[in-house]
């Protein structure tokens, strides 16, 4: 039963030590854009990364972005989900993820990420696209 007990404690503390391991970028995040577009479309964009080390200063990330478009004239919405596979670079505190296309998805280009530490358990940045809109990682574990 001590053992069974042990284990137990140690299953359950096991994600809060990941997240306290040290490593500022290795974690499951929910992201999501402030408001972009032009004088026709708005968007938005949130989501979800994966991210898991592969050696120091590189990751692989695995990531689903939906993005919420508007016709600002006519009020039609569009929804898009792309799901990526992405690399992350960590140079001197500014963290780049750079993703591919896992699925094709018409009129998506894939997308880039150069972020930094923001609040505890948050990445800050911007989306890097033509209007370069902010955007916040928060750490989910």
């Amino acid at each position: 039963m001590r053992g069974f007990l042990i284990a137990a404690i140690t299953l359950a503390v096991a994600p809060v030590a990941h997240a306290q391991s040290g490593d500022a970028f290795e974690g499951t995040w929910a992201f999501q854009t402030a408001s972009y577009g032009n004088e026709q479309v708005g968007g938005i964009m949130s989501g979800a990364a994966t991210i898991t080390r592969e050696a120091p200063n590189r990751y692989a990330v695995r990531l689903i972005a939906n993005e919420r478009l508007v016709n600002r004239d006519t009020g039609q919405t569009a929804f898009l989900t792309a799901r990526q596979n992405c690399t992350g670079e960590n140079a001197d505190g500014q963290f780049t993820i750079s993703c591919q296309m896992a699925e094709p998805l018409d009129g998506y280009e894939p997308d880039t990420f150069v972020l930094q530490a923001g609040e505890v358990d948050q990445l800050v940045g911007v989306q890097q696209s033509s209007t370069s809109p902010q955007v916040t990682f928060s750490r989910m574990r």
